[in-house]
Order: C-alpha cells, then structure tokens, then sequence
C-alpha cells in the first residue's frame, strides 16, 4: 500500500484538485496580449504618464515667432520660423519659445487649433501684394509638411488697420497718402480654425514654420519712391491648448 508523503503539514491528496482546460488557459493568455497591444500594429502597449500627478496645467496657449525683411532687400528664398529660441538676439518682443530652437519646449505640448500671420502694419502695399502672390507657408513637424498654403489663408485675427485714408489740401513734397493694411480684420473670431481636427505637437517634438519665395523679388527700397520701403515684420503665431508641468 502507497502512502502520501506528507510536507508542511499536508499531504497532496489534501490538496483541492480540479480538471485543467489547456484551451482556456491559452485563450485568456490571447485575450489578455490583444487588450495590452496596439490597435495601430505598433506591438505592445507602455502605460504613458507624461506629466506628473497634480502638477500639470491645461490652458489656452500660443507660441509665437518673428522675422524682419529690411527695406529695399531682397526677400530671403527660405525663413525657418522658430528655428533660434528666446535667448541672446531674440527677446520676449521676437518669440516666447524657450529652450531648443526648432523644438517643443521639454514637458509642454500644445494641440494647435489656429496658425495666424501678422505682418506689420507699415508695410507698403505693394511689399504686401508681393508677399501674398509669392510667398508660401509651411508648418513641418520632423520635416514633413503638415499645412501649406498662401498666408492670406491664416489671418492674425487682430491688428490695427486703417480702411482707408485721403489727402486733404496740398501734400507738402515727399509726403504721400497714408495707407495701413494688416492680414485680417480685428477681430479674434476672424482666423481659421481648425475645428474638426485640430494637430498636436508634442513634447521636444522638432518643427518649423517655413516661409519660400516661390518667385523672387525685392522689397520696396527706402529712398526715390513714394511711399518710401520700410521693410516688413512677419509674426507666425501658434494657438490652442498649452499643456505642461508647472514650474514653482
């Protein structure tokens, strides 16, 4: 007669034994891989805790960047927008963007919902048409091209237009009517807005707001013409939600 060998107190034959089921067991293995897999075909799953537990902001936000074509120049082939980041030549006055040029600033991300261009108020009309027939916008995140349009399809949504403007009694010489136009009414409502679909950059994500003279030309010049060239300034805002860690 065989006997149980017994082990801490108990025997096997104690133990509450019940019938496996192989097919089960593999099943709820299968079920379990699929729930922790990509649904994109991007493998396994990491569970993401970008920012830290109650130190995070959510808040309507913008990141913004400015370059000046001199009077009379030639208008460069190719302007890299938020390309150099705040810090030595560029001030508060030129950009907020901190940290790396050309990148999301670590721990923030921003889900754009408008792009708006304001070009200064001085520019001469004709520097203006030209800049509007000629010069294409790109917004590229790691190098692929996400928007592409002519800037009067992304207006500022504010600014200081005058509608229009006379000359009254005799001009004294050199003098000429005074003229100001601006990409869009004044108005915060007046953008376009990316409603249904609505693009987020991520956090130290490389981008770059690109400006090309797809055909070349010169800006006004700054002396024998009337109205003189006084160059222009170009500002490329990025707007919708800012999401980040908050900082002290």
């Amino acid at each position: 007669m065989k006997t149980a060998t017994t082990v801490a107190g108990f025997s096997l034959r104690d133990l509450k034994w019940r019938e496996g089921h192989v097919e089960n067991t593999v099943s709820r293995f299968v079920q379990r891989d699929r729930e922790f897999r990509s649904k994109r075909g991007f493998g396994l799953m990491r569970c993401k805790n970008e920012f830290v537990p109650n130190t995070a902001s959510k808040r309507e936000g913008w990141f913004y960047d400015t370059f000046t074509v001199a009077a009379g120049a030639a208008f460069p082939q190719q302007t890299f927008g938020f390309a150099v980041a705040q810090g030595g030549a560029k001030n508060l006055s030129s950009t907020n963007l901190t940290g790396q040029g050309g990148q999301m600033p670590a721990g923030i991300t921003l889900l754009i919902q408008r792009i708006r261009i304001e070009i200064s108020n001085l520019t001469t009309q004709a520097d203006f048409a030209n800049i509007m027939s000629n010069v294409t916008f790109e917004l590229k995140v790691n190098q692929v091209p996400i928007y592409q349009c002519i800037p009067d399809y992304l207006p500022a949504g504010f600014g200081c237009p005058t509608f229009s403007a006379a000359q009254v009694g005799t001009a004294p010489t050199g003098s000429s009517v005074l003229t100001s136009t601006n990409n869009g009414m004044p108005s915060q409502n007046a953008t376009y807005e990316f409603a249904t679909y609505p693009y987020m950059l991520s956090s130290q994500e490389n981008f770059v707001a690109l400006y090309t003279a797809q055909n070349a030309f010169n800006m006004v010049a700054a002396t024998g013409v009337n109205p003189i060239g006084v160059g222009t300034t170009i500002r490329t805002y990025l707007d919708g939600v800012k999401m980040g860690i908050v900082a002290g």
